[in-house]
């Protein structure tokens, strides 16, 4: 096949599974309708310098996703596809790297399973098509390591390490801007270990003052900017964000335990589990004569420890460590698999997926039809489980393909070809028990088209009121009972009028609102309906999510 067919076909699968598909799912509560809020207020006012969430002071992060996703929205509207393109970027220019760092020590073809095997993974892609953080810090941090890896290697003449450094320190800063000061710690733990298995140690002191200028320049503006703006914000980052995140134990943010990030990762490479034992054993014996795995074993490892000492944990922390674990993974397999010809463990995965994907199609068919053991899809959802079904054939069909294959790589990129339709089927299976509880914009948004456009008064309760900013396109929305995540930007004085404590100050807004002659707006679960009733007047009218499960969402109108 000539070279540049292979240019159009990842042309065409990079189009049809990852940059088309990434608008049909709903936004999903509470990350998404967050990070799709703080832009839009950021457009709406005009200062990008200090992040804002429904109109008061939100410091968890640094601002450079809102960025990008503020650049997207003013390029494509603000819609649910350009608030995940950045992301779905970051995430290919990820697999990108992992190509790059590959085709400099493997021929091209065994580079490219490596960004195969990386952008394939079903929690990668997932994460890639969710408008959180990560994914920047994935993308940045792994540029970061690339080039400092790359600047260290011996035959590297001085200007040459000079620019890499540089640009080390520019995408460690971009990292910083992205998610804080985890952006030096990730690749510290990863180099100081590398320099030293590598008898190195002497670099330790002279390269990292070009790193350190490149972060520091590119920081810098915005930290000036964002300490004149607001000079609390620097304590509350620091402290509170990332010292108490890391050592508050019980009390910290997302506590859990040190082997929580175990079976997230084996979930998350879940597709090459039954081969791990095989590729394992061979990066033993290949390790100690490769740099480069040498580095990505530091730089899975290490950051994994690292991630696992925290207090706070979240599934998302450990994304950075799968590009070097892809590296590893495709070295492996062509030593393996193709040179040794080992097919076992392949066979056997491909034999457990041919079984797994139908048999998953049948579950969730008999869940639809009787409710068993839990509600997940409803029979009005046939549309979403032909789908599944379809998925499955297509998958089962690939993987019949490749245990008939007569090489060893045609073997490996049709593997790779059959998770193609499980990453195109997660933008669009979607159960409406699940669009209900996780996505209530969608019905948010019908609502908010049937209410007046002007003197409303939005109360919510905590957990949606991400979402009925983003719906309703108000920064001035009051949270009833509960301050959720932006109790701090509350605690200012000019905020203190956004936040309604019990029932007895509702009961007093309720009767100001229709003195001034205005529209109260309610909005909450399902399940307070009863208690809301009891204390308040009876509502003009009542909307509510379907299928109407006590977790979903009702708009009153008074």
């Amino acid at each position: 096949m000539k070279k540049w067919y292979w240019y159009v076909i990842l042309a065409v699968i990079t189009l049809t599974v990852y940059i088309l598909p990434i608008g049909g799912r709903p936004m999903l509560n509470p990350d998404e309708s967050r990070y799709a809020e703080v832009p839009r207020e950021m457009i709406e006012t005009g200062n990008y310098v200090s992040p804002r969430l429904n109109g008061v002071r939100y410091f968890e992060k640094t601002p450079l996703s809102y960025w990008c996703f503020a650049a997207s929205f003013k390029l494509f509207g603000m819609n649910r596809f350009a608030l995940r393109l950045p992301c779905m970027l970051a995430m290919l220019g990820t697999a990108w790297i992992v190509f790059l760092l590959m085709s400099h020590y493997y021929e091209r073809r065994t580079a490219l399973l490596g960004a195969g095997i990386f952008a394939t993974l079903p929690f990668v892609y997932v994460l890639g098509t969710v408008a959180i953080t990560d994914m920047f810090l994935t993308f940045s941090v792994t540029a970061a390591m690339a080039a400092y890896f790359f600047a260290v290697q011996n035959q590297v003449s001085v200007p040459r390490r000079c620019g890499l450094l540089f640009r080390c320190g520019i995408f460690c800063g971009l990292a910083f801007l992205t998610k804080g000061f985890i952006a030096f710690a990730v690749p510290v733990i990863t180099i100081v270990p590398y320099l030293l298995w590598e008898r190195k140690w002497k670099l330790l002191f002279t390269t990292p003052w070009l790193p350190l200028l490149g972060a520091v320049l590119t920081v810098l503006p915005w930290g000036i900017a964002i300490h004149q703006q607001e000079p609390d914000f620097w304590h509350y980052f620091f402290f509170v964000e990332h010292i108490n995140r890391f050592f508050g134990q019980e009390k910290a943010q997302h506590s859990n335990h040190f082997f929580y990030f175990f079976p997230v990762f084996i979930g998350g490479i879940a597709a090459w589990v039954l081969m791990l034992p095989n590729i394992c054993k061979t990066l033993y014996r290949q390790v100690k004569n490769s740099s480069l795995l040498k580095f990505c074993c530091c730089a899975v490892v290490l950051p994994f420890l690292f991630f696992s000492c925290s207090s706070g944990k979240l599934a998302t922390y450990i994304l950075p460590c799968f590009a070097p674990a892809s590296i590893l993974f495709a070295a492996a397999l062509e030593k393996f698999f193709v040179e040794e010809k080992r097919e076992r463990a392949f066979h056997l995965t491909l034999l457990v997926l041919a079984i797994g994907f139908p048999g998953t199609a049948v579950v969730m068919t008999v869940n639809a039809l009787t409710g068993f053991p839990q509600p997940l899809f409803l029979a009005e959802d046939w549309r979403q489980l032909l789908l599944l079904a379809v998925v499955a054939l297509m998958c089962m069909l690939v993987l019949y393909l490749a245990w008939g294959a007569k090489t060893s790589y045609t073997k490996l990129f049709l593997f790779l070809v059959s998770m193609l339709p499980v990453l195109i089927g997660t933008n669009c299976i979607f159960p409406s028990i699940v669009r209900e509880k996780k996505a209530p914009i969608c019905f948010l948004e019908e609502a908010a088209k049937r209410l007046p456009k002007e003197n409303l008064v939005i109360v919510t309760s905590p957990r949606p009121f991400q979402d009925v900013c983003w719906s309703f396109r108000s920064s001035k929305v009051k949270l009833f009972a509960g301050r959720n995540e932006i109790a701090y930007g509350l605690s200012y004085p000019e905020a203190q009028d956004q936040f309604i404590q019990n029932m007895d100050e509702l009961k007093a807004l309720y009767q100001k609102v229709k003195q001034e002659n205005k529209t109260l707006v309610l909005v909450s679960k399902i399940k307070e309906l009863p208690h809301l009733k009891a204390n308040l007047p009876e509502p003009r009218k009542v909307e509510t999510s379907w299928p109407g499960h006590k977790d979903g969402f009702a708009v009153l109108q008074y």
